[in-house]
């Protein structure tokens, strides 16, 4: 199932999505530039070590830290840059929205750092580099799952040489896409890759978890949520 769009409407323009967005692409056409041992190379520096960042000698704590961040930003293919992009575009623009620009930029950042710390914390000794925005990019499907389970996603559906499009509550969409992350990443423990599902998945705990305290802070837009803004839990939007 590939995602086409949202029913969610925005009222504000999510500039700081579209930056993440951007940021992931330049940062991507750059690697592009990059061949073989240079390539390796920039994924070793750039991205988080699981093995070297447990081993507290190998980088000072500003070169740990700085490399929790560059890492969200690295995409090993076309194929590992799409699919994060595409679910960000779609699911960001709504939860931007009803965060505020700063607070989804927190939220955001937060999501993609647990996310790693868990990654980091199951593969310590693990040396194949951590890329990729998937663990940020699932916080925000579950802040989504969240705010607004009710909305409908227009869905490319395959079956067989058959092309459909469906409208499927997000609800069924991303409860159909954490299913798969469970249970192909129960045989990655210990045996990590660069997309590190594990990571996918506690980033979406922490987006469902976090998502609440960010809306709270946020005032006047939890008010106006709650008396319709979004389907959520709170209303229905066919």
């Amino acid at each position: 199932m590939i995602p086409i769009r949202s029913t969610i409407k925005t009222e504000i323009v999510p500039y700081v999505n579209y930056a993440l967005l951007a940021a992931n692409l330049a940062v991507f056409a750059y690697t592009l530039s990059l061949t073989g041992g240079t390539l390796e190379m920039f994924y070793q520096t750039h991205g988080i070590v699981p093995s070297k960042i447990t081993a507290l000698e190998a980088y000072g704590f500003l070169g740990r830290t700085a490399k929790y961040f560059s890492s969200m930003f690295i995409h090993e293919n076309w194929l590992h840059l799409a699919g994060n992009l595409v679910f960000l575009y779609i699911f960001g623009n709504a939860i931007e929205d009803l965060l505020g620009h700063a607070r989804y930029l927190l939220f955001y950042l937060v999501c993609g750092l647990v996310a790693v710390f868990i990654h980091v914390a199951l593969n310590s000794h693990s040396a194949i580099p951590v890329i990729g925005a998937s663990g940020a990019v699932s916080g925000v499907l579950g802040a989504y799952m969240l705010f607004f389970p009710r909305s409908r996603i227009l869905t490319l559906l395959i079956v067989l040489v058959f092309v459909y499009f469906v409208r499927i509550r997000a609800y069924l969409f991303i409860i159909f896409w954490f299913s798969v992350q469970f249970l192909t990443g129960i045989g990655y423990i210990g045996d990590a890759g660069t997309e590190g599902l594990w990571a996918h998945m506690s980033g979406f705990a922490c987006g469902a978890i976090a998502g609440g305290g960010f809306l709270y802070t946020r005032g006047w837009r939890s008010k106006k949520y709650k008396s319709g803004y979004g389907p959520g839990w709170y209303g229905q939007n066919d």
